[in-house]
């Protein structure tokens, strides 16, 4: 029997790595690090049709290890080619995604798997046809704090601009699924902000969602030896062994100056108004904003230097081979 899977919707630098680790501590959750291994194969899988021609699905399966084996994140499990090959039967994508993510959960004496994904929006339909009883947790971040983390890192090409524009097309995306998704009561919103001020609260309304029992996972997550390891992998996950960061909000108002907030407030108005995060800029210094001028910033904030870890790199390459097919 195929164990419960959840998956996040999250636009990055965004408390993804945060809320997953959270769920990992639970004692029936496993969250791990991710692999961004969905994304790329559910768009790709029409580059290796027929999937149940053994030529083509061992060219697949060899595709899918070689993103998996990439030094981008640390799993507790292992997989081969012939163990994936003689434990699925050829072209069932059913079998082998929750054969994949089953290995590590068991591997960790869990029930529950709960994974994060790149623009999860994209494979809804995947993951509702071949991951089938899947449940959502939607987390959004104030688009300012997330446009600064963005800024900040060097995982991500561009600046505030680019940031706040991915923001806003992620929250619209995922709020389409939001509404469809929540018909069937499949899917829990929180905000990032109140997973900091109101744990114990949050944490009990995402448990009760889950269908787990409440556990005080806020106070010890940072000290699994797994989660301490990828934190290191990346500069992305620096964070997620130090803790939960209480005041890790509205840091935009000390390290961004009044012009970039207003550009942030423009771009992402409608979708801070519903989501309920409250402009900081006046009606007529926002009007003020030329789009052109925007247009040109985002020109040279793309133009800026661009040099992501080699571990980035590599998840890169590795994702690049599905659309080569």
């Amino acid at each position: 029997m195929n164990l419960q899977k959840i998956f996040l919707f999250c636009t990055e630098r965004s408390g993804s790595n945060l809320i997953t680790k959270l769920m990992n501590a639970h004692s029936e959750i496993c969250g791990p690090s991710t692999k961004h291994i969905l994304n790329p194969t559910f768009r790709n899988l029409h580059r290796y049709e027929p999937l149940d021609e053994a030529e083509n699905w061992s060219a697949f399966i060899e595709d899918l290890l070689n993103l998996f084996n990439v030094d981008f994140s640390k799993w507790e499990v292992s997989f081969s080619k012939n163990e994936l090959i003689e434990q699925i039967e050829t072209g069932d994508i059913n079998a082998l995604f929750h054969y994949i993510f089953d290995k590590e959960t068991k591997g960790q004496s869990k029930k529950q798997c709960f994974i994060k994904e790149i623009k999860t929006y994209e494979i809804v339909p995947h993951i509702n046809h071949y991951i089938s009883g899947s449940k959502y947790v939607y987390l959004v971040r104030d688009p300012r704090d997330m446009a600064l983390s963005w800024k900040k890192s060097n995982i991500h090409r561009g600046g505030i601009i680019t940031a706040a524009r991915q923001w806003k097309t992620d929250q619209q995306q995922y709020l389409k699924h939001y509404h469809l998704e929540g018909l069937n009561k499949n899917i829990l919103k929180l905000h990032y902000e109140d997973l900091l001020e109101k744990t114990d609260t949050e944490l009990q309304k995402l448990f009760s969602f889950i269908g787990v029992g409440y556990e005080e996972v806020h106070l010890n997550f940072h000290k699994d030896q797994l989660t301490r390891e990828n934190s290191q992998k990346n500069e992305a996950w620096k964070n997620i062994d130090k803790g939960l960061l209480k005041n890790n909000k509205e840091k935009f108002l000390q390290e961004l100056n009044a012009e970039e907030i207003a550009i942030i407030e423009y771009i992402c108005k409608d979708e801070m108004a519903f989501l309920g995060y409250i402009s900081k800029s006046t009606e007529p210094y926002l009007s003020e904003i030329n789009l052109k001028k925007i247009d040109e910033m985002q020109r040279i904030e793309n133009s800026l230097p661009y040099t992501p870890p080699p571990s980035v790199l590599e998840n890169m390459k590795a994702k690049s081979r599905f659309y080569k097919r």
